[in-house]
């Protein structure tokens, strides 16, 4: 994952849900609710990334997009954040991950 981000660009990050039992991606199937959260230096949450599941769960298993709008990220401050993912399987926590990055400004217009 790119650690940096400017202020006002594109937050579209493709992340993969890995079994280190089978080493392979693990398939996301209906029954996973997948969700995602990212917050400041401060603890605020600034967004909730959409959250999509790649189709085709043969070819790209555990694959899923994880998405900001940019009217979103150009309301960001630089700092630090980090993004909280988290997939749960009839009720339980199967894997939750963290992922810190930088918000920088944007020097060009």
């Amino acid at each position: 994952m790119n650690a940096i981000f400017k202020i006002g660009d594109s937050f579209a990050v493709p992340v993969q849900f890995y079994d280190t039992e089978s080493d392979s991606g693990m398939t996301i199937t209906g029954d996973m609710v997948i969700t995602a959260r990212i917050i400041n230096a401060q603890n605020q949450t600034i967004a909730e990334p959409q959250v999509t599941v790649y189709p085709d769960q043969q070819q790209d298993a555990g694959m899923i997009l994880l998405e900001v709008p940019i009217s979103q990220t150009a309301l960001w401050k630089e700092g630090t954040a980090q993004m909280d993912i988290k997939l749960e399987m009839n009720g339980n926590v199967r894997h939750s991950q963290n992922i810190s990055f930088r918000i920088v400004r944007s020097i060009t217009a």
